[in-house]
Order: C-alpha cells, then structure tokens, then sequence
C-alpha cells in the first residue's frame, strides 16, 4: 500500500479555521510516520492497512502544518507567505474531512441540544426513582426508571462523545441504549392500561387485562433480540469489509416486528376507548337518547369525551359513570383521572412516531440521510420520548390511581375485580370501614371468619 501519495480534496471550504500545531509535537509525530511505514511493510489485513493510512495521512499533515507555520514567522516574501498558508489550508481540510471519515456517529454533535435531553432525563428518571420508593406502583415504576435510566445513558454517551467521536464505546452507549429504552416506557404503558381496563371494567376491553402486557412485552423483546442479532451481524460485515446488508434486512425486520406490534396496540387502545365512551348506548331509550346527545358516536364526541371538555363533565359523571365497576369510582373521582385517556393516547402517539423514524432511517441505512443528520433524531426520537416521560410527572399513577395501589397485579389475577364472569352485570362486594375490598380487606376477612370458627 502506497502511504506517500498526496491527499487533496475533493471540495474546497468557502471558509475555515487554519489549524496550529506546535512544534513540541514534532518527535511524536515523525515516530508515528516511521512506525506506519515500517508496520505497513508486513501489514496485509485491510482494515489495518487503512487505520496505519489514516494515521499517517494525520501526522503528516499536521508536520505539513507545522512546517509551513515556521516559514510563515520568517518569510518575508509575500509569494512565499501565500504558499505558506495554502499548505496549512489545505492541510487544515486534510485533517477535517479525515476526522469525518472517523466520525462513527457521521456528524459533530450538537452540544446544547444533547445536553439539554441529557438533564431533561436526568430529571426524569430521578423523579421515577423518587417515586419507586415513595409510591407502590412497582411495575410501572421499575420498568418506567429502567427506560428513562437508559435514555440518560444513551445521551450521556453522545455528550461524551463531544471530544472524540471515533471511540466505539460512546458510540454503542448512545446506539444500544436508546434503541431499547422505548421497550420499559411501553411496558408500563401496557399495565397502566391493564389498570385502565379493570378501573372501568374488563367487558370494555378487547382481551384480558394482563394479555396486553403478556403478548406486547413478549414482542418487544423478540424484536429487540431480532435487532441486536442484525445489528450484530451488520457490525461484523461492516469490520471484514464484506456484504453487510443481510444483518441490515435483519435489523430493518426487527424494528419493523416492533412497529407492526405498535399498531396492533393503537387499534385494542382506541378500541377500548372507543367502547368506553359509547359501548351499549346505541341501544337506549329515546329518552335517554335527547337527554344526552353526546351518547352518538363521532369524532367530535370522542374528541370531546377525550380532552374532558367541559361540556361533556355532567354527561359523563351522570350517565357514563352508572356504567363502569362501581368498585372503583373513588378513583374515577379523582380530578385527574379523567385526563389518564389523553395523557395514554399522547404518550403512545409520540413513541409509535419514534418507532416509524426509526423504520425510515434503518431503511435508507448507515450512510442514509436521516442517520446523518442529528436534527431528525433530536425531534423525531429524543423529544417524543421526552414528551411521553414529562407527560407522567402530573399524570403518575400516584396522583392519578391514589397512594394505595388497589389494582395490583394479583388484584387482576385473580379477578378480585368481578364476581360472576358470565354475568353482564356488576355484583359488588361488601365493603369495610367504608373502603372498597381490596386484598388486605380480604385477608383481614378470611381471618376474622377462621377465628370465628
């Protein structure tokens, strides 16, 4: 391999800024240019070969530089001097574009704009983790930190990354990491909606209220497995300078795996929704029917019925009310909890936007338009998944649901939330000390009973 041969650019800068280097570099860098040409002698591995040309053209133009600044503090000539000075121009863009050229990430990135989601995650996940130990929400609180925790980790890296774009770990820091964090964001998403389900009723729901977490969960870790497989076998391709399309398609599939299983939520989402606001009411008197018009299905109630507008709080508290488990009315009372469908609808909305981005920039590929330029990750991945955490600072289940977790996991397991699955009716439970059974109440009943006996 012929290291001597001259560089010259393939386009020329309207303007930039002329390096200096100083002359304490020199024995360095002449060392590394001996050392190259002697490895290269024996070297015949490819990729060797091209990171001892890299490093040569590197020192070489930085001696270039260097060379060319001492004739510039001596030369009076002003033939000599605009030599001079081109020999650093031209040697300035040498080590720019051979710093593109090692640029894993394919472009500087922003430092106010990455620093910003640094500390907007930052807080989040230590609001989460403030959370975990104050609330009992535990599912929704671990796999919530676990995403968010991810999302720090990721962006940590890009920050990292400021001074050194070529270190492969800040590079896989900020790849892998945020490629899986919308997995724990939609796992708790999946049992917040669990929850929704039994608050209301499960007979508003397409399936059981656990299978959504069951199946989506199951799904997003194949895709992610399906992912990492591909982007493994890409990376391996990529390093043998062989045919990396097949790990690519593999990692296309995989993401797309995750999208398909997206949509297929949205549609059980909007459905439940859907059932929610006008399941039965079709079927009504024509009383019912004048008294209140809103009971019609259409876009614009739903959207009403959504955002909770004002004209739609009597309809709601006063007919659709008398149709959800009377069981958990003091949490449907709370001031918030009629706000949980907007802020759910919101959060799915933006990730299945991260999603679909992240299909088109796999797509179009490493050396694609999306995945070099930053501004789209910024807006279409960093801040949806922004958005979807800020959302839960009011609308955490705590604020929303109440201190006590009455929907726990065995509470749905066990269908503590009904008496008769077969019967269209609500039978409810004796109460004690006036507050809905739930499984403490329970135990504290089984008890008192085996005493009695």
């Amino acid at each position: 391999m012929e290291l001597t041969k001259t560089w010259s650019p393939s386009s020329i800068a309207t303007s930039t800024t002329l390096s200096s280097i100083a002359t304490t570099h020199v024995p360095k860098l002449q060392q590394t240019i001996s050392s190259v040409i002697q490895q290269a002698k024996t070297e015949t591995n490819y990729i060797v070969l091209n990171s001892l040309s890299q490093a040569y053209r590197g020192a070489q133009a930085s001696l270039t530089i260097i060379s060319a600044e001492e004739i510039l503090a001596t030369a009076t000539a002003s033939s000599i001097q605009s030599a001079a000075t081109q020999a650093i121009f031209d040697a300035t863009l040498n080590l720019k574009d051979l710093a593109k050229e090692q640029n894993l990430f394919g472009y500087e990135p922003n430092r106010p704009g990455n620093i910003i989601y640094l500390v907007v995650y930052a807080i989040i996940m230590l609001y989460t983790g403030v959370m975990m130990i104050w609330s009992r929400y535990w599912w929704y609180n671990v796999t919530f930190f676990c995403g968010y925790a991810l999302e720090f980790i990721g962006f940590l890296g890009r920050c990292l990354a400021f001074s050194n774009t070529k270190y492969m770990p800040y590079f896989l820091m900020s790849t892998v990491c945020l490629t899986i964090a919308p997995a724990f964001i939609m796992a708790a998403i999946y049992f917040l909606f669990g929850q929704l389900v039994i608050i209301h009723d499960r007979r508003y729901s397409v399936l059981p209220p656990l299978f959504y977490s069951y199946f989506f969960i199951a799904t997003d870790v194949l895709s992610l497995l399906v992912q990492a497989g591909g982007g493994g076998a890409a990376s391996v391709a990529s390093s043998n300078h062989t045919d990396s399309r097949p790990g690519t398609n593999t990692m296309i599939a995989g993401i797309c795996l995750q999208v398909f299983a997206m949509t297929i939520f949205l549609y059980f989402w909007f459905e439940f929704l859907n059932r929610l606001y006008f399941k039965r009411l079709e079927s009504e008197p024509a009383d019912i029917a004048e008294k209140y018009p809103l009971r019609k299905r259409s876009f614009s109630n739903f959207f009403k019925l959504l955002f909770n507008v004002k004209s739609v709080r009597a309809y709601r508290e006063d007919y659709l009310e008398s149709h959800y488990n009377p069981r958990f009315a003091s949490i449907r009372h709370n001031k918030l909890f009629p706000y949980m469908p907007l802020a759910m609808t919101i959060t799915v909305v933006v990730i299945y936007i991260r999603c679909v981005y992240r299909v088109v920039e796999l797509v179009q590929g490493f050396g694609g338009y999306l995945m070099n330029h930053e501004v789209y990750l910024l807006v279409l991945d960093a801040a949806m998944i922004a958005v979807a955490g800020l959302i839960f600072f009011p609308f955490h289940p705590v604020w929303v649901f109440g201190r006590q977790n009455l929907v726990k996991l065995a509470t749905i397991r066990k269908r503590m939330d009904v008496h008769n699955e077969d019967s269209d009716e609500i039978k409810e439970e004796p109460e004690l000390c006036g507050e809905t059974l739930n499984e403490e109440s329970l135990e504290k009943k089984t008890m008192s009973e085996r005493n009695a006996l």
